[in-house]
């Protein structure tokens, strides 16, 4: 007995979870319920004006006689203050003229009212933005292999700069109220005013249709907080690649522990760049371009990896076989062994093998094409 009432107990608090996590409100959702109470408050206008409506029209028509559309007409030009002369039959006699008065200040106050009430839910109730926000929401759930920057600060502005020379569309992630002010000046389409580490924002962003997201939130707690999160709702490295900075190489290496594809050590990667232009200082131009190519920043000219695994279709042919340069335009300037070593001198016999690393240079539309021929043969 005390087993079976261990199960139950077991079973109850599951069935709790499920629906606590059925209750759980996206972002667009919590958005579209801020917009319908700001909207709630016009009721009050709304109930004001049917109410006189009603008593205008109803008195109309016994004054009338049962006539509808003069009595409807009489209350509109009355309530509005607009003033046609009496039409409706009746409204010339003393007891019409003293319900105009009536009804004609009964409009005033309504008037006066619901304008009060309608400047207040669309400027103080910010109901605009609430509807800017909702369409932007609902156009960030189209989005698809995006990339997403928790945190917008210099390195985040030079980083959109680069995606969108390539033009890959991204969402940005922050609630810091300077940061909402650098986002405007540079006039980002798509950002989410929320702290990047929680779930709905990151749910929000599209973590899970996402191709990239970058913690760059200038603070190591936040970014162990956005890559934990992150990798709890996407926990694919190969799905979603996760990249970071940090200040050390042992903080680096407990962020891609944690999660993270690759962090970034800023101050070691300026050192090993500036120490290159040292080393190829009678080869500054070429210097600079592979600098540039590598660090995404060559807009004509890109080199890309290309891992062939087990079971592809490549795998076993030469590289005269599938004849990339003259279908795609890009060429094969190397190939990283399974073991590790660097072969840069190939030809059109270089056999592929399984496990084998492509290095592919060409322009980055030919680079597209050619990694879409590569997606349908990898599998």
């Amino acid at each position: 007995m005390p087993r079976l009432s261990s199960s139950r107990k077991l079973r109850s608090i599951r069935r709790k979870l499920k629906l606590r996590k059925k209750k759980e409100k996206t972002l667009l959702e919590l958005y579209q319920s801020r917009l319908i109470e700001s909207l709630r408050e016009l009721r009050i206008p709304l109930l004001l004006i049917h109410l006189s409506m009603s008593v205008g029209t109803l008195g109309y028509m016994l004054l009338s006689g049962g006539n509808f559309i003069d009595s409807i007409y009489m209350t509109v030009i009355t309530i509005g203050t607009i003033g046609f002369g009496e039409i409706a039959k009746g409204s010339e006699t003393p007891l019409g003229r003293i319900f105009t008065t009536f009804l004609a200040l009964m409009g005033i106050g309504v008037f006066t009212t619901s304008v009060t009430i309608v400047i207040r839910v669309f400027l103080l109730g910010n109901v605009i933005n609430l509807l800017k926000y909702i369409r932007m929401l609902n156009n960030i759930e189209k989005l698809r292999n995006h990339a997403i920057i928790c945190g917008y600060n210099k390195t985040s502005a030079w980083l959109v700069e680069a995606l969108r020379k390539r033009r890959v569309e991204f969402v940005v992630i922050d609630a810091k109220e300077e940061a909402l002010k650098y986002m405007q000046i540079h006039n980002i389409k798509y950002f989410i005013t929320e702290e990047p580490y929680k779930k709905t924002a990151l749910n929000a962003a599209g973590i899970h249709r996402a191709k990239y997201l970058i913690a760059n939130m200038e603070d190591e707690a936040k970014n162990i907080a956005v890559i934990a999160t992150a990798r709890l709702l996407e926990p694919n490295r190969e799905k979603l690649f996760i990249y970071s900075t940090a200040p050390t190489d042992g903080t680096a290496q407990k962020l891609e522990e944690l999660g993270a594809n690759k962090v970034i050590v800023p101050d070691k990667l300026i050192a090993n760049r500036i120490f290159s232009y040292m080393l190829h200082e009678m080869g500054g131009y070429v210097s600079d371009l592979f600098d540039r190519i590598a660090y995404g920043e060559e807009a004509d000219l890109e080199i890309v990896e290309i891992k062939v695994s087990g079971g592809s279709s490549i795998a076993g042919k030469k590289l005269k076989d599938i004849d990339l340069r003259r279908v795609y335009g890009v060429t094969v300037i190397g190939i990283r062994r399974f073991d590790g070593t660097l072969e840069l001198n190939v030809s059109g016999d270089t056999q592929i093998e399984e496990g084998d690393t492509l290095l592919i240079l060409g322009s980055p539309s030919n680079i597209r094409k050619a990694m879409d021929f590569y997606r349908e043969v990898l599998v």
